[in-house]
């Protein structure tokens, strides 16, 4: 069938207070043109390490996990298995808040790549990263975002509850909140339900697909991003997660604060970011500073932004986001923060 509709689409969903609206343009699915609509799901990358934050600090809610305990101390197998951890202590605080400085382990996926559906044993990620150098030695010194750091989170969590992620994210935050189109489908490709189909620039990838430049990556496995970025959701369910959460139904208030305020600022991130916490970035608009997340996942780019008291929120996605760097980044970053400050005027 021809395609009748070759642009890919996006959307932006506010919220301020109890006046919730959406708008869109394109399409959600290309092969049929199906339009984009408030209750598609689709993959929200890295937005996931707030919920895995927001888990990990539950344990520290509940005396179980201290954010000073050392990795070698909670992952002693780890630490025998790899020279990655040797050298100073990583705290819990420091995975958190991407001060480690553990190598990427996505940065390592390249070679091991053989097809989009392809399933990634967390042992396998787990022996990328090991396999290389930190990227500075002195931990908590500085910021460098790696998805390592959430991989090592995963561990710790399961270690802790004897209940892998899932199970956790399913108890501790999916149910009392009522996310029903929430999932962690870490061995599913397909997506249940209506969803927005992605799409990308897979030339680096497969460079023989029928259409590299605009292939559609829906069926890319979420296993090679687990706890940082493998949740399949709506905007409406990130919405009501984040306000949830900085309405402290989720954390204590100290824990809250300590989520939002103990920063250290960002470096190699977009512009607007300014600091990031516990699996939280602050971002810096024209209407103040702003609590959230982006995501990005092949075919699909996500930013979550909202006021501290989570009455303004607003979430902005697009289907399209390539494999290699186009500059979508700073080009979406703009748009969405015009419709942010619409719900959020200065002052």
């Amino acid at each position: 069938m021809a395609d009748p509709n070759p642009n890919p689409g996006a959307f932006l969903r506010t919220r301020r207070g109890s006046d919730d609206r959406f708008g869109a343009a394109g399409v959600a699915d290309r092969s049929v043109g199906t339009p984009m609509a408030p209750d598609l799901k689709f993959r929200a990358g890295s937005i996931t390490k707030t919920f895995t934050a927001t888990v990990v600090l539950q344990l520290v809610a509940e005396h179980r996990l201290r954010l000073d305990d050392t990795v070698q101390s909670l992952l002693p197998d780890q630490v025998r298995t790899g020279n990655a951890l040797a050298g100073s202590p990583i705290t819990v605080r420091q995975l958190l808040n991407h001060t480690s400085g553990l190598y990427d382990y996505i940065d390592g996926l390249l070679p091991h790549f053989r097809r989009l559906d392809q399933y990634w044993p967390r042992d396998q990620l787990i022996g990328i990263w090991l396999a290389e150098p930190r990227y500075f030695p002195d931990p908590g010194s500085r910021f460098r975002y790696s998805n390592t750091n959430y991989l090592l989170l995963d561990l710790i969590v399961e270690r802790i509850t004897d209940r892998d992620l899932r199970t956790n994210l399913e108890r501790r935050v999916f149910a009392p909140l009522g996310l029903r189109d929430t999932s962690y489908p870490l061995a599913q490709t397909t997506i249940e339900g209506p969803h927005v189909h992605g799409y990308a620039d897979v030339s680096l990838l497969l460079p023989n697909a029928p259409d590299p430049t605009r292939s559609d990556v829906t069926g890319f496995s979420p296993s090679e991003a687990g706890a940082s970025g493998a949740l399949v959701t709506t905007a409406a369910d990130i919405a009501r997660f984040y306000r949830a959460l900085l309405r402290g139904r989720l954390l204590p208030p100290d824990l809250l604060r300590r989520m939002l305020t103990d920063t250290v600022p960002t470096t190699g991130s977009a512009p607007p970011a300014v600091a990031y916490g516990l699996g939280v970035y602050v971002y810096a608009t024209a209407c103040g500073r702003a609590y959230g997340h982006g995501g990005s996942a092949l075919g699909y780019l996500t930013f979550a932004l909202n006021s501290r008291d989570g009455r303004d929120q607003i979430v902005a996605h697009t289907n399209w986001n390539s494999f290699a760097d186009t500059g979508i980044d700073d080009d979406f970053w703009a748009a969405f923060q015009r419709g942010y400050c619409r719900v959020r005027p200065p002052g």
